[in-house]
C-alpha cells in the first residue's frame, strides 16, 4: 500500500478544493497545483488569480512561477493590476522568471502603460520581465523609459538595456550615470558592463568609483573588473582604499581580473584588512596576477585565522612561486 497518494492521480478532487467555499482550502490548493503537470492545472491556477480572496490569488500567482506556457505569462502580467499589493509582487516575482517569447508585446504595451493607480508599478514590472528575453524590440521602449518620472521605472530599464548590451543605447547610458537617484546610477553601472576598452563607456565607470554612495563605487569596480578595462587600474588602486569594505573587495577583486602588476604592493596590502572578506579576494587577486613580488606578503598571510583565507593564500603562494 503506498504510503502518499499521487496529487496528479486525482485533479478532480484538487479541482473540487479549489472550489471549495473554505478560502483556507482554496489557497492550500493553489499551493499543492505548484507541483502538477497537469494541463488543467494553469487553468485553475489561472481562475485563482480571480478568486475573491486576496490570499486565494496571492498563493495563485506564486504557484505559476512553476509552470511556464503563454496562458500563464499572460495571467501574470494581468494581475499585475491587482488591488491588493501583496498579490502585484507576487505575481511580478513569477513573471521576471517566465522568459516567455510571446508574451514579449504586451509587456512592451504594459511597459508605456500611464494609466490607473498602478501605471508605475506596472511600467517597472513589465521592463523587469523583458530584461531577461533580450529581446531586441524592448530597447526602444527601455530608452524612452530612461526619462520617466518614476525611480524604479528608470532603473528597470537599465537593466533591460543592460542585458541588450547594445552600443546604440550607449549614450542614454551615459546620460543616466548622472542621475539624482543612487539606486538608478548603480544600475547604469551594471549596464555599462558591455563597454570595451577605449570606448567612451570607460569614463563613466570611472567616474563610478567616485560616487558619493558607496553601493554605486561597488557596482563600477565590479562592472570594470568583468570588462577588464586596462585604463581602470590607477583609479582601481585608489578604490582599494575606499572607506567602504565592500568596494574595496571588488577593487582588488577587479585588479585580481585585470592582472594589475603594478597593484601588487596595494593588494598585498588588503592581506591585513579586518575583513575576512577583503583578505579573501586580495589573495585570490594574487593568485590570478602571479606576480613573484607578492611572496613576501603571501607567506606572512600564511596563518590567517580564517580557513578560506589560508587555503587562497597557498594556491596563490604556488602561482607566485612558480612564476619566478
Amino acid at each position: 500500500m503506498a504510503l502518499f497518494d499521487d496529487f496528479d492521480d486525482d485533479m478532480d478532487a484538487v479541482a473540487e478544493r479549489a472550489r471549495d467555499a473554505d478560502p483556507g482550502i482554496r489557497r492550500v490548493a493553489m499551493l499543492n497545483l505548484a507541483e502538477s503537470v497537469d494541463p488543467q492545472a494553469v487553468e485553475l491556477l489561472l481562475a485563482g488569480l480571480k478568486d475573491v480572496d486576496a490570499g486565494v490569488r496571492e498563493a495563485a500567482a506564486k504557484a505559476l512561477d512553476e509552470h511556464s506556457g503563454l496562458p500563464a505569462a499572460l495571467g501574470l502580467i494581468a494581475a499585475l493590476d491587482d488591488a491588493v499589493e501583496a498579490v502585484r509582487l507576487a505575481a511580478i516575482e513569477s513573471l521576471a522568471d517566465k522568459k516567455e517569447p510571446g508574451s514579449a508585446p504586451r509587456l512592451i504595451e504594459r511597459a508605456q502603460e500611464h494609466a490607473g493607480q498602478q501605471a508605475a508599478f506596472v511600467r517597472a514590472a513589465a521592463l523587469r520581465a523583458l530584461r531577461d528575453m533580450q529581446d531586441p524590440a524592448a530597447m526602444p521602449v527601455a530608452l524612452s523609459a530612461l526619462s520617466d518620472s518614476d525611480m524604479a521605472v528608470r532603473r528597470e530599464a537599465l537593466g533591460v538595456l543592460g542585458y541588450l548590451k547594445a552600443d546604440a543605447a550607449l549614450p542614454a547610458l551615459l546620460l543616466a550615470a548622472t542621475d539624482p537617484e543612487p539606486a538608478v546610477r548603480r544600475a547604469v553601472m551594471a549596464a555599462l558592463v558591455f563597454v570595451r576598452s577605449g570606448t567612451p563607456g570607460v569614463p563613466a565607470l570611472v567616474a563610478g568609483l567616485k560616487d558619493a554612495h558607496w553601493q554605486v563605487r561597488e557596482e563600477a569596480a565590479f562592472s570594470i573588473g568583468k570588462a577588464r578595462l586596462p585604463e581602470a587600474v590607477d583609479p582601481l588602486m585608489a578604490a582599494a582604499n575606499d572607506d567602504s569594505w565592500q568596494v574595496q573587495a571588488k577593487a582588488v577583486n577587479a585588479l585580481g581580473k585585470l592582472k594589475a602588476r603594478t597593484a601588487v604592493p596595494v593588494v598585498a596590502e588588503a592581506l591585513s584588512h579586518g575583513s575576512s572578506n577583503v583578505r579573501k579576494e586580495a589573495a585570490a587577486a594574487l593568485g590570478e596576477i602571479a606576480d613573484p613580488a607578492a611572496v613576501a606578503a603571501l607567506e606572512a598571510a600564511f596563518d590567517d585565522p580564517d580557513p578560506d583565507v589560508r587555503k587562497l593564500v597557498r594556491w596563490a603562494l604556488e602561482r607566485c612561486q612558480a612564476a619566478a
